[in-house]
């Protein structure tokens, strides 16, 4: 019975919500890009922080916060045999204060979102970008206009 009661809340959270978190009144963000992969070229890194700072903006997010709180796009992967595996993911950290303990401040993750994929070395660097821009960044764009109109 507890089996079927989750699958059910499961199945209708996830009908009337694009994700778990929250991005009502997100204003302002500290824009990052971390290459831990080493596989993503200079032009594309800078393409990709073009086209986030861009994007970000033209919703009305300032990309530069006196407050703590990033926006980090955290790039992963590595180099097999045959192709490259990848990691990609989108998230928001930020100062809380805790429900328990309204006098203890923590740090969230208050977004999350990731991408896995493989790709060989010809397609690598657009698929990194098409991750990055036209699959997280989409969805995150997505559901802050939602939530935010």
């Amino acid at each position: 019975m507890k089996h079927i009661l989750f699958i059910t809340l499961f199945f209708l959270t996830s009908l009337f919500a694009l994700s778990p978190f929250s991005l009502e009144g997100v204003n302002d963000v500290n824009l990052k890009v971390i290459d831990k992969s080493k596989l993503t070229t200079k032009e594309n890194l800078e393409k990709i922080k073009h086209d986030l700072k861009y994007n970000l903006e033209k919703l009305g997010i300032k990309t530069k916060s006196e407050n703590f709180s990033n926006f980090i796009v955290k790039i992963q992967g590595m180099k097999t045999k045959t192709s490259y595996v990848m990691h990609i993911s989108m998230f928001i950290v930020e100062d809380t204060v805790s429900a328990r303990d309204k006098t203890t401040e923590t740090m969230s993750i208050t977004y999350y979102k990731d991408d896995f994929f493989d790709s060989n070395s010809k397609e690598i660097q657009t698929d990194i970008y098409e991750s990055i821009i036209h699959y997280l960044l989409s969805d995150f764009l997505e559901q802050f206009k939602e939530e935010n109109s």
